[in-house]
């Protein structure tokens, strides 16, 4: 075992590989800011072989996963490293660990509401985040209100759970927006921003349904949707093709960080109204870059937003528009929500992030290690 000042953790990242989301990208960030620290050696987990393409790829390397690296492979190759902790960013675990092991768990969605899934997801979030949890000797969350529903949902002792918020890459700062992106992503000024993978828990019809109201009296705005494709897709595109206002909606597709800078610069409203969020780091990925929130008021966003952005029900699609509206139409009302976004947006680092997750891989190993060998 490496010596206790500073400590050898590895970072089991298969699962980030060719994820596209938010965990992913948590995961990155968080390894990034541990790199940075000189109490912690951050040791990369990988399941071999890379990415491996197309679709037969996919599923060969999701067999391989589940039948051989994580029975077996995976505790052979944590005790080959010599490491004091591993920490699993997301649900994917040994059978067995030979270090303490903690593991980060971003919501219980599949319990809470499973109508927002795929059965196939509900069935096998189910299954895995169960083993996760149980194999774990503590488990990080990113909110007081995904660690509520983590505890209820799986039966975990409070003293387990672990609250450590995400924080904001640097990236998103506030200044002028790249005119060039936006023409690539084929975005005209003055617009509406919403973020969010095409799912029915982002509930990004309420923004259509709002921006329909305001499109009637504001014929100079555009309504954007920056997201990848999910299993609502088709369902998105096709109430954007039936509204009366689609000619002036634009779905983007998936956008990397420069171009998600360009939207949120330039945007005059960010909306964000989305049923149910683990956390809900696109709100404050938004206010960092100066833009004005309207989100939900549900689950972890009041926790997140504070009092910098307008909290609506997501059901209230007139909320939404008077928010909007408001927003849209007045720089006073921009200026102030920028300024309050801000001071939120810098509460939540990723150095802060990295010192408080340290401190849960010590208590793990604080608590358990007089039974590992």
């Amino acid at each position: 075992m490496a010596s206790r000042g500073t400590l050898r953790t590895g970072l089991e990242l298969t699962l980030s590989e060719l994820d596209l989301g938010g965990t992913a990208r948590a995961a990155r960030s968080l390894q990034r800011a541990l790199d940075a620290r000189d109490d912690v050696q951050v040791v990369p987990v990988r399941q071999p072989g890379g990415a491996w393409a197309g679709s037969r790829g996919r599923i060969a390397r999701g067999l391989t996963r589940e039948l051989s690296w994580l029975p077996a492979r995976l505790a052979r190759a944590t005790r080959r490293m010599d490491l004091d902790v591993l920490h699993c960013p997301g649900p994917v675990v040994p059978a067995r660990s030979p270090v303490p092991l903690v593991v980060t768990i971003f919501d219980a969605l599949p319990w809470s509401h499973p109508q927002w899934l795929t059965w196939a997801n509900v069935a096998s979030h189910r299954l895995v985040v169960r083993r996760a949890v149980r194999r774990a000797d503590a488990v990080i969350t990113a909110s007081e209100h995904a660690g509520g529903e983590i505890a209820q949902a799986y039966g975990i002792e409070p003293e387990r759970i672990y609250v450590v918020p995400l924080g904001v890459d640097e990236v998103f700062t506030p200044g002028e927006s790249s005119e060039e992106a936006l023409a690539e992503l084929g975005v005209a000024r003055p617009f509406v921003l919403a973020v969010g993978t095409l799912q029915p828990r982002k509930n990004l019809e309420a923004a259509i349904s709002a921006f329909e109201r305001l499109a009637a009296d504001r014929p100079d705005l555009n309504l954007v949707i920056a997201g990848g494709g999910g299993w609502g897709e088709r369902s998105t595109a096709e109430r954007i093709r039936r509204s009366p206002a689609g000619d002036r909606v634009v779905l983007t597709g998936h956008v990397d960080d420069s171009q998600l800078l360009a939207l949120y610069r330039a945007t005059q409203c960010f909306v964000f109204p989305s049923r149910y969020e683990g956390f809900g780091l696109p709100v404050l990925e938004a206010m960092a870059a100066g833009a004005p929130v309207v989100c939900s008021d549900r689950t972890s966003l009041p926790e997140v937003a504070g009092d910098a952005a307008t909290l609506v029900s997501p059901d209230d699609i007139e909320g939404l528009e008077r928010a909007i509206r408001r927003v849209a139409a007045s720089p006073e009302a921009r200026a102030e929500m920028v300024e309050r976004g801000l001071a939120q947006a810098s509460r939540f680092t990723w150095e802060r992030c990295a010192v408080e997750t340290v401190a849960v891989y010590r208590a793990a190993i604080a608590g358990l290690v007089g039974n590992y060998t």
